[in-house]
């Protein structure tokens, strides 16, 4: 497709949208002249947030699932921005041979033509979900109410027209705002991020599909796996032991190396469901979560902190108001469904970090901590490399 051609077709697909701005380059994300740099931002801030834990937000991610381990080394295969013609059913001829049920989220606009229409029955009738990924794959975090509205309101359509009852949907790049997610939750969406970024997207970006991740690109692939998407893909499932694992249905080079993803998880005892799996992913699909400590949560000792986040232990840290949970940190801190979000800074003058809360509503703006009051406290960055900021967080008065 030529330039001049790519172009007539977003503008296109854009009608209809106000204003026309909200159409950007997002909307042509797997063409060969590869991803934007604003896409690679976004690529490596959904990546940030799943491997170093949700990073400063407002608490509303589009990429971390609520359950976070206990796989068992089951494991969910998910592909997003299809239909693609071309591609879809060399995918699916690999998961029928396997015997394999997968979840495609499908952006709304490539399901128009005849052919794409018998892809998506096909989906349905081997068993496998459709699922909601906007009309146009733009990033919606940037988008007006009314436009995200829009963005999953067509898509939306498409699938109960194609017979789709079970409403899973991720946001492009898993980049989401409270209002974003607020607005898909309305339509019985259960918003569904991944544990293992395949980055299929990178290896077919921008070399014709050869399967090079280039470091400019996505530069958190190790260099031993540049050339190596089935390795690099397989090595992550292994260290998480399982999870929901996001690849694009839309390129050649991801359909081409899907057999040996999955022969190899075979061979190793892995097996495969699907994301409505509520033995698997039980908070992801619903179930009831006992309340728990988390940082900023009121203790009066180490033993009310019985969290962790990873191999790093929760602790208690008193003051003269009282006491909350916090975790040792550099950088960055994690965030947890239904928790204040959280922040990196220091409680004894600079020379460790420590995970607070952000002031917010669920923590009454600090009130609900004793001996806290919102304050501007910087960033502790340590050797994280994290970039200098402040945030305005429950601190002790």
């Amino acid at each position: 497709m030529t330039a001049q051609q790519r172009f007539l077709v977003t503008l296109l697909s854009c009608v209809g949208l106000a204003p026309l701005a909200a159409c950007s380059a997002d909307d042509d994300h797997d063409h060969a002249s590869g991803p934007s740099s604003d896409q690679i931002a976004a690529w490596e801030d959904a990546y940030e947030q799943v491997e170093l834990g949700k990073v400063d937000s407002s608490g509303c991610s589009g990429v971390v699932v609520p359950d976070s381990a206990g796989f068992q080394r089951r494991v969910a295969l998910t592909f997003d921005d299809g239909p693609n013609p071309e591609t879809t059913p060399q995918v699916l001829d690999t998961l029928k041979q396997y015997g394999v049920s997968a979840t495609f989220f499908i952006n709304g606009n490539r399901a128009g033509s005849d052919a794409a229409k018998s892809v998506l029955a096909r989906i349905l009738a081997e068993g496998h979900i459709l699922a909601n990924h906007s009309q146009q794959h733009l990033n919606l975090k940037n988008l007006s109410s009314a436009q995200v509205d829009s963005q999953v309101r067509l898509t939306h359509e498409v699938l109960v027209a194609a017979g789709e009852s079970r409403f899973f949907f991720r946001f492009p790049f898993g980049s989401a705002s409270c209002s974003a997610m607020n607005i898909s939750k309305s339509y019985g969406y259960v918003v569904t991020g991944w544990h293992v970024d395949s980055g299929d997207w990178c290896y077919a970006a921008a070399t014709g599909g050869v399967g090079y991740c280039h470091p400019s690109t996505f530069r958190y692939v190790p260099d031993s796996f540049r050339a190596d998407m089935v390795g690099y893909t397989l090595s992550q499932i292994r260290s998480k032991n399982g999870g929901i694992v996001l690849f694009h249905d839309i390129h050649q080079n991801t359909a081409s190396n899907l057999d040996a993803i999955v022969s190899t998880l075979v061979s190793e005892g892995f097996t495969f469901v699907n994301v409505n799996d509520a033995a698997t992913f039980p908070k992801l699909n619903g179930a009831a979560v006992a309340p728990s400590k988390f940082v900023g949560d009121s203790c009066a000792d180490h033993a009310n902190c019985t969290f962790s986040d990873g191999a790093t232990a929760a602790s208690c840290h008193t003051h003269g108001g009282g006491g909350f949970c916090t975790l040792p940190c550099e950088g960055f801190c994690p965030d947890q469904p239904g928790k204040a979000p959280t922040f990196c800074t220091s409680l004894d003058g600079g020379q460790t970090g420590s995970c607070v809360s952000k002031s917010a509503s669920l923590n009454g703006q600090c009130a609900s901590i004793p001996g806290t009051s919102a304050t501007s406290v910087e960033r502790f960055v340590g050797s994280s490399g994290a970039a200098a900021t402040t945030a305005i967080a429950c601190v002790p008065n």
